[in-house]
């Protein structure tokens, strides 16, 4: 789905631009100070800016991609974006995954680790024996059947483990996702509901990243807001 950037007013805007979202009773919209006229002539421009902007990132998506992600959504991402209040909390969101990914990872290298030395452990021990019943051919046979045994035990429970990490992380990792969706979803960020659906989901992931890639596109000095005066009275 191919788009031109038009300007539209923010009002004609569908909230939720999947269809299921449709009729959804559930949307957080914040309440704004008045502009003034200049400060409304920066926040459209920034519009038109982060139109562009979106507009490049857009026609590098994946085709299932944008058609996904329709003309309103796009241009009502933009305004989000000129507003800036996103960008800290998205920032905030992306650093909350990263430490608890680190954390989660710890764990994962920490029962490797251990398991691995449970391993090496159990072979000495079986290498030891075998040197100790050598001259009993005899028990040889048994001795093997035992270790044999006791390996089995011991990947059993290894699997386990991992197993129940595994899961573990996963719940973490899909509680963060649902965190990230209703935290965009209440300042107003386009595409952005709580949802299981892969490929929702993979858009979010797309514009989370436009999100963060602008973040570090610094706007032009003119589309700066001004500072407030401090003065007063005025």
């Amino acid at each position: 789905m191919v788009f031109d950037l038009l300007e539209i007013p923010l009002s004609t805007i569908p909230q939720h631009p999947f269809p299921h979202q449709l009729g959804s009773p559930k949307h957080h919209v914040r309440i704004e100070a008045p502009m003034n006229v200049r400060e409304r002539e920066l926040f459209q421009q920034r519009v038109y800016f982060y139109l562009n902007e979106l507009r490049t990132l857009f026609a590098e998506a994946p085709i299932d991609i944008q058609a996904g992600i329709s003309e309103a959504a796009v241009t009502q991402l933009a305004h989000t974006l000129a507003d800036g209040v996103i960008f800290d909390s998205v920032i905030e969101l992306s650093e909350a995954q990263r430490s608890e990914e680190h954390a989660l990872h710890k764990q994962l290298m920490s029962l490797r680790s251990e398991q691995s030395a449970e391993r090496t452990a159990l072979r000495n021990k079986h290498r030891e024996e075998r040197a100790i019943n050598a001259s009993r051919q005899h028990h040889l046979p048994i001795l093997q059947k035992e270790q044999e045994q006791e390996l089995q035990r011991l990947t059993k429970r290894q699997m386990d483990s991992m197993r129940s990490l595994t899961t573990h992380i996963v719940h973490s990792l899909d509680g963060r996702v649902m965190e990230q969706q209703s935290a965009l979803e209440q300042i107003g960020c386009p595409l952005f509901i709580r949802t299981t659906n892969p490929y929702q989901i993979r858009i979010q992931m797309r514009v989370l990243d436009w999100i963060m890639r602008l973040s570090h596109r610094p706007l032009p000095t003119e589309l700066r807001t001004p500072p407030v005066p401090n003065k007063w009275p005025p």
